[in-house]
């Protein structure tokens, strides 16, 4: 299978065969189990819904999402996320070593959160001058309310939470496998912090293999 759900652990280092430095992140991807499969005649579209992080039954507080494993006969985990366009087996194990270096993959995780931001960090807005009298600073401006239709138009960029939204990167390269740890290593930084849950999928295959 081509898609899998992880941890990130941290940022590091590495070096390439030709000993340049590269920046990679560890990854905690797997193992996962297929519990369900979606279909187009029972539910319109096909997908694959995997689990991840084995629990303890008596940890979940939900009680509708212990009824959804007893009915499958599963065990409990603590992760349930769907992955669409996927075929796959039911109670199929994925992990790593489905992947392999120099795979391109799509990750999607929830960036940092960094609080309540004023428009210049939040939006990149230029700051008022410092000097002949300017008390502009770091304020935001008009918003157009002096202006027809004398309100402010929604969706105006203002000052805002900022951070701790869903951000998908794409040709993010792997590295190295780990397979006897469950580790992937891929190039670069990938959204969210430590421990952060992320949505791995390749979208493309190794590198000599798209040369060949």
């Amino acid at each position: 299978m081509n898609v899998l759900l992880g941890r990130k652990i941290a940022m590091t280092q590495s070096f390439s065969e030709e000993g340049t430095l590269i920046p990679v992140t560890l990854i905690q991807a797997g193992p996962c189990r297929v519990l369900e499969l979606r279909t187009k005649e029972k539910n319109g579209y096909e997908a694959a819904v995997l689990g991840f992080e084995p629990v303890e039954g008596a940890r979940l507080k939900s009680k509708p999402q212990l009824g959804f494993f007893k009915k499958l006969s599963s065990p409990v985990f603590k992760v349930i996320r769907e992955f669409r366009g996927v075929k796959a087996e039911v109670n199929q194990e994925v992990s790593v070593e489905s992947f392999k270096p120099g795979d391109q993959l799509q990750i999607q995780g929830v960036s940092r959160g960094k609080g309540w931001a004023g428009a210049i960090k939040r939006w990149n807005f230029s700051r008022g001058r410092e000097t002949h009298g300017g008390n502009f600073n770091r304020a935001l401006g008009s918003t157009g309310n002096n202006t027809w239709p004398a309100r402010t138009i929604p969706g105006r960029r203002m000052s805002g939470r900022l951070g701790f939204e869903k951000v998908s990167i794409k040709n993010v390269e792997v590295v190295a496998v780990m397979p006897e740890d469950h580790l992937l290593i891929v190039k670069g930084p990938v959204p969210g912090g430590e421990h952060g849950l992320l949505r791995i999928e390749r979208i493309a295959e190794t590198k000599t293999k798209a040369a060949s």
